[in-house]
């Protein structure tokens, strides 16, 4: 460089010259511009850097706040507010048990569920967690349940009467309110229930107890760590909880640069009992995710004025990284809200059938089961494992499908011997819910050409869709029949259906309709179907009509020799 510099200015006319002058005055101006430019581009790199790990921080607080704020109203909306099983004035003693037993394997900040209704000599029932040690003094159990322990606790029972009743009086339809049990903090949520329309008479009542003090040592550092484990991110982020005061919970998120969101400590959704808040609310507790130790933001903020030498490819990071921040702020909304659904969820999705297998391991440990009770635990456990196993199947298929297509291994499949093992899978579910099952295959449909674990696992999605979402009436028709140059695998239901703008919604991956409500599931089934179709050749149809039902259509093409 040196040397081209001395031949470049050896060629200057003299200095006393006006071209000379003239031409100092143009090389100064560029170099100033050059100068200039270099400083002005490392100045928007390093903004433009920072404000694009600050947005992947932003997003993550997002989603992890509203992974919270949707779990902790959950038990109520599952429970509480479920019309159809969450009363317990209405239920035998083992159907409300099942009830809690399957809301504790979804929801871990329960500590025990509480039931009392008019006329009941046993008085307030506490509905405990066999596997979690409570801080109130030991009772010999009414019964036990596997995951639940129903016991009578009439002190405990008789301070939350006597704070429940006076609101019952007022014709409340929730009582929410924080008190001391045993000399820990809890929050207590419990659906009233009248016997005459002007809400004067108590009939019953349901509702559930958190110990505070647990919820702030075990809650959220399970939650904050299952967010952090999903998806990948383009920054080394921290991710941290603070209270009210602003005292850290959880997590190692330092002050700085970073994205802070705001939730209420409140484990009922507000939406459906604002009026009936007892207590005043507490300060907001937060949610803070910072990106001070990412490698990335801290070159970015350190000085680069030698990288004016290399002007060009700073020109082509920062228009790059000025195409990522537009991009992601185009995209930020969707994701965030994918993201969500799928903490809500595919996280208790997972949870539930290992709680559940847990439960029961542990029951059958300490060996006080009849042969009979064995017998029904060992069923139990079959039935959890082969629906654990299809939620794995479901997350791990779509990169199968997707990336090893020439994985699948083709023969001619009996379309009638395929219906029927898939109908095994879920033929106690189909019993223990009483459904009417109905199976029509053509007699004369030919041989279809496919993989048979990936038709069976494309079936069992449209099966399981189907009981999940059918309605009061439990109808399922399963036809196979011959169309065109391929044979057609029909699955109905009579449930509530699917409106007509989302129908090509809920085939994409994680995207769950508005209907499906608090039913549970991954938001993978439909999507997974669609490709193994298309990887077969053949196609997928979605019909639904609201308030009749679904009609889901899986075309093969025929085997041919």
């Amino acid at each position: 460089m040196m040397f081209a510099s001395r031949r470049w200015w050896a060629k200057v006319p003299p200095l006393g010259s006006r071209f000379g002058v003239l031409l100092m005055l143009a090389v100064g101006a560029s170099v100033a511009s050059l100068a200039w430019f270099g400083f002005h581009a490392v100045q928007e790199w390093r903004r433009s850097a920072a404000e694009l790990i600050e947005r992947i921080a932003d997003d993550r607080a997002e989603l992890l706040a509203t992974a919270l704020r949707r779990d902790m109203r959950g038990a109520q909306s599952f429970v509480l507010a479920n019309q159809d099983s969450g009363d317990y004035g209405t239920q035998s003693l083992p159907d409300f048990s099942d009830q809690v037993a399957a809301a504790f394997a979804r929801y871990p900040y329960p500590e025990s569920f509480f039931g009392w209704r008019q006329g009941e000599p046993t008085g307030l029932l506490f509905f405990a967690r066999a596997n979690r040690e409570s801080p109130w003094p030991p009772t010999q159990a009414v019964t036990s349940n596997f995951p639940v322990i129903v016991e009578h606790r009439p002190a405990l029972a008789d301070q939350l009467l006597a704070r429940i009743r006076p609101l019952a009086s007022e014709g409340r339809s929730y009582a929410i309110f924080e008190t001391d049990l045993a000399g820990f903090p809890y929050q207590v949520i419990a659906h009233l229930r009248y016997s005459d329309p002007l809400r004067e008479h108590l009939q019953s009542m349901t509702g559930f107890v958190v110990n505070l003090a647990w919820v702030r040592q075990n809650y959220f550092s399970e939650i904050v760590s299952q967010v952090a484990r999903i998806g990948e991110s383009a920054a080394v982020l921290d991710y941290g909880i603070t209270d009210e005061r602003n005292r850290s919970v959880t997590g190692n998120a330092s002050p700085g640069r970073g994205a802070v969101r705001t939730f209420p400590l409140d484990f009922f959704d507000s939406s459906i009992s604002a009026s009936d808040i007892h207590e005043p609310a507490r300060g907001p507790w937060h949610v803070q995710v910072s990106a001070t130790r990412d490698p990335n933001l801290i070159w970015a903020t350190r000085g680069g004025d030698w990288t004016a030498v290399v002007i060009a490819t700073l020109s082509l990071a920062l228009a790059t990284s000025m195409f990522l921040v537009g991009h992601a702020a185009s995209t930020s909304a969707s994701l965030a809200a994918l993201r969500a659904d799928f903490v809500s969820t595919v996280t208790h999705e997972l949870k539930t059938p290992l709680a559940t297998i847990r439960a029961v391991g542990d029951t059958l440990i300490r060996g006080s089961l009849t042969p009979e009770g064995v017998s029904e635990y060992a069923s139990l456990l079959v039935q959890e494992s082969k629906r654990l196993t299809r939620l794995v199947d479901n997350l791990l298929a779509y990169s199968r499908v997707s990336d090893v297509t020439e994985a699948y291994s083709f023969e001619g499949i009996e379309p009638a011997e395929l219906i029927e093992d898939c109908l095994r899978t879920f033929r106690r579910q189909l019993v223990d819910d009483a459904f009417e099952v109905v199976t029509d295959v053509d007699p004369q449909v030919p041989l279809v050409r496919g993989d048979r674990v990936a038709l069976e696992l494309a079936l069992d999605n449209l099966i399981d869709n189907a009981i999940r979402y059918s309605g009061e009436r439990r109808s399922i028709h399963i036809g196979a029949s011959r169309v065109d140059a391929g044979i057609a695998f029909e699955v109905r239901d009579c449930g509530n259906g699917i409106p007509p703008e989302e129908i090509g919604n809920v085939q994409r991956k994680f995207v769950r309709g508005r209907a499906a409500g608090s039913k549970s599931g991954s938001g993978l089934g439909l999507s997974i179907v669609q490709r193994i179709a298309a990887d077969h050749g053949g196609r997928f149809e979605l019909e639904s009509t609201m308030g009749i039902g679904t009609a889901a259509r899986l075309i093969i093409p025929m085997y041919t020799a």
